[in-house]
């Protein structure tokens, strides 16, 4: 993540299937300066995301679909004030709880003007 983070001009980026095996994901500030959409797809061995305030700060679209071992999002997505759409799937139930008004990480996310939670258990 850190090599992909640094080109200077990646706007897309979908990390699918295990494409990402380790069980902590990290990225920090400055680094995936232009990114505007990113998909987390089937990384079953994820477990922690680390996002550093000022990483990412052009994204626009999130999409999370299967990382079932995901503990949380992570606490620096509150600073992606670009951030419109956040999309996750078939995630277990205890992780879209979080996510809802009311729920522990609710803070995370309550900018982003449109969230869809689908298939979560």
């Amino acid at each position: 993540m850190q090599t992909l983070g640094r080109l200077p001009n990646l706007r897309i980026l979908k990390v699918h299937r295990d494409a990402f095996t380790g069980k902590e994901m990290a990225c920090s500030a400055q680094s995936f300066a232009k990114l505007d959409f990113l998909s987390i797809y089937r990384l079953h061995n994820l477990e922690e995301w680390k996002v550093d305030e000022g990483a990412m700060p052009a994204l626009r679209h999130l999409e999370i679909f299967e990382c079932k071992n995901l503990k949380m999002l992570p606490n620096g997505l509150r600073f992606i004030t670009n951030l419109r759409k956040l999309e996750i799937g078939w995630m277990p139930k205890a992780f879209k709880d979080k996510l809802v008004e009311g729920g522990e990480d609710f803070y995370r996310v309550q900018h982003i003007p449109s969230i869809v939670l689908e298939n979560c258990e």
